[in-house]
């Protein structure tokens, strides 16, 4: 076992083992360690999908949204090529479905600030469609409804394919994987972090990045007021209904449906910030779940019920995750509290670290995401209709 790497990165998620694969790539020696198995928590239980979010805003979260959502494509391809697996990317358009006069409003002014912005195929990125014209696209939604938003650039991906595509590119770049391998605390010495201490002993490293989701914080109470990730419970019901009944997804506030080829449907989710690290069930949110999907497409009502789960999202003060380097512990670069941003914003992460940690500089300006920031609640939200996706 080697005394120290370039870079020992804490946390097997999508972000982690992003990083991992980048860092490697860029040719630093790169070890990551995880508490459980790698991409079985957060990363594993969302829905996969990919979605720019607002245009109608300018905040950073935004900004940094739609950069890292243009990057998907080139980041997928290379992952298959050097992975072998497939993580079934699709761009299938979703629907933002309008039901009250807020999201009324709010579909306006997201056509009126995408004006302009076009496909490849030189469609219009985001269209409103009347009752008809959503019906039209998808004819088992309800009638009820005043509309949509068509938005073409949103995307889904298969999240366990992905993370196993991830964790095999990891290994053949490198990467030294630790499994079941929990960091129980950061070690700091003059005020620098040189390290992490696990059940197994002490792991070393020239830089340290913190990428463990929900339980970043935990490494240290020097993180008080630096790194404040607090874990989000969201929970998914999965149904089966064949033949598939949805093309795109569907986006209704802050829940959605996403149809698989085969068949497969999952409903999402919930935000649960006072359940702590509860990952149980509950008959509430699965009973709400599974109304609000009957709602949305009355024949679901005959669908299988597969199975439950959920998954802890890191939510932080102000909803934007936490990037760079930590004040008053050098060595200690953070990548976490991404909340329900963290696949969509994965490749423009990875990159960043890569930039930090090899070059020295970023091309995008960190301040508004640097840890130790003053939380400002008007950041919190940054992408359609007050919603933010898995």
């Amino acid at each position: 076992m080697p005394a120290s790497q370039d870079v020992l990165v804490v946390g097997g998620g999508v972000i982690g083992c992003a990083i991992g694969w980048r860092l490697a790539q860029a040719g630093l020696g790169v070890t990551l360690l995880e508490r459980g198995q790698c991409g079985r928590e957060c990363s594993w239980a969302g829905a996969g999908i990919l979605d720019a979010g607002s245009f109608a805003r300018s905040d950073p979260l935004a900004g940094l949204r739609r950069l890292s959502v243009a990057r998907w494509p080139r980041f997928v391809d290379e992952l298959r090529e050097r992975s072998g697996i497939d993580p079934q990317f699709l761009r299938c358009g979703g629907l933002d479905l309008i039901t009250d006069d807020n999201q009324d409003a709010a579909a306006d002014r997201e056509v009126a600030a995408a004006a302009g912005l076009t496909t490849p195929a030189g469609e219009p990125l985001v269209e409103r469609l009347t009752v008809e014209q959503t019906l039209e696209r998808e004819p088992q939604l309800r009638a009820e409804i005043r509309g949509a938003l068509l938005v073409r650039d949103v995307s889904q991906v298969r999240n366990p394919r992905l993370l196993e595509a991830l964790r095999v590119a990891c290994a053949h770049a490198g990467v030294r994987i630790l499994e079941h391998t929990p960091a129980i605390e950061l070690v700091v010495e003059d005020a620098r972090v040189v390290g992490v201490r696990t059940p197994g002993g002490r792991l070393s490293g020239d830089r340290i990045v913190l990428a463990a989701g929900s339980w970043s914080s935990q490494l240290s109470p020097r993180l008080a007021g630096l790194v404040e990730v607090h874990p989000v419970r969201g929970q998914i019901v999965l149904l089966e209904r064949l033949p598939p009944l949805l093309n795109q997804v569907i986006l209704c506030g802050r829940r959605y449906l996403v149809c698989r080829a085969d068949g497969k449907v999952l409903v999402g989710t919930t935000d649960e910030p006072d359940a702590g690290f509860d990952q149980r069930n509950t008959l509430a949110a699965v009973r709400k779940l599974t109304q609000f999907a009957e709602r949305c497409a009355p024949m679901l009502k005959d669908a299988t019920l597969v199975r439950t789960w959920a998954g802890l999202r890191p939510g932080t003060p102000d909803g934007k995750p936490y990037l760079g380097p930590v004040p008053g512990l050098d060595g200690l670069i953070a990548a976490t509290g991404h909340f329900r941003s963290g696949l969509t914003l994965t490749p423009i992460t990875a990159d960043l670290m890569v930039e930090l940690i090899a070059r020295g500089q970023t091309e995008i300006d960190l301040t508004p995401f640097l840890p130790g920031r003053p939380p400002r609640a008007d950041c919190s939200q940054s992408d359609r209709l007050n919603r933010l996706l898995d």
